[in-house]
């Protein structure tokens, strides 16, 4: 049977979903073991310490409520710009800056909010160190992308000042695609000593990280 017979045959686009995570599984495990971990984003353990203080949330939506009110906050990501419009009305910012390379799929109409159209990376790095009291991450999910926003966000952000970041995997079963954001994340929160502050459950597996960069 061709591939495409296959997916025809799986039937609705869950089904294909389905069958494309299993032909993934087999084909994954086929290489050798260092290859398939390559793959795989897999993230280096945290220290006990850095999650002492974490709590867990039943979705982002909740834990957005942690955070604080007003200040200057920055969203990285914005799509069509639903959680976008949950931020604002939700911790109220004094600024909201919203961040992407595409606003086509843009439709909240909230005038107040200041759009930067481009590479996100070089947004972050545009602004004073210090500018944000916390900023939201969900831009490029690819492991160097990620970093790169991390790292331009770390200087942007304030002593005390938090990250909250989604998806926060190292595989996506929706897109049937490895994720880096679990690496980069760990990496960073080792490398530079942010504590984590909570995580936010997804029932497809794509939690929400918070993170706190050292006073």
């Amino acid at each position: 049977m061709t591939f495409r017979r296959m997916l025809r045959s799986a039937g609705s686009p869950l089904g294909r979903i389905r069958l494309l995570e299993r032909l993934t599984e087999r084909l994954l495990w086929r290489l050798p073991r260092e290859t398939a971990e390559r793959h795989l984003e897999l993230a280096p353990p945290l220290s006990q310490s850095a999650l002492d203080g974490a709590k867990l949330y039943a979705d982002r939506e909740t834990m957005l409520g942690a955070l604080p009110r007003g200040g200057t906050v920055a969203e990285v990501g914005v799509w069509r710009g639903d959680f976008s419009k949950l931020i604002w009305e939700t911790c109220k910012p004094d600024e909201l800056h919203l961040i992407d390379i595409d606003f086509s799929p843009f439709d909240w109409p909230e005038t107040k909010a200041v759009k930067h159209q481009g590479d996100s990376f070089e947004i972050l790095r545009s602004f004073e160190p210090g500018s944000f009291d916390w900023i939201y991450i969900d831009g490029d999910h690819a492991y160097e992308g990620v970093s790169k926003d991390l790292a331009a966000a770390h200087a942007a952000l304030k002593p005390g000042g938090r990250l909250m970041c989604n998806d926060y995997a190292n595989w996506c079963s929706l897109a049937v695609t490895p994720y880096g954001v679990a690496r980069a994340l760990n990496e960073f929160i080792l490398r530079e000593g942010y504590t984590v502050d909570g995580l936010a459950l997804h029932p497809a597996g794509l939690p929400d990280i918070l993170i706190r960069k050292p006073a």
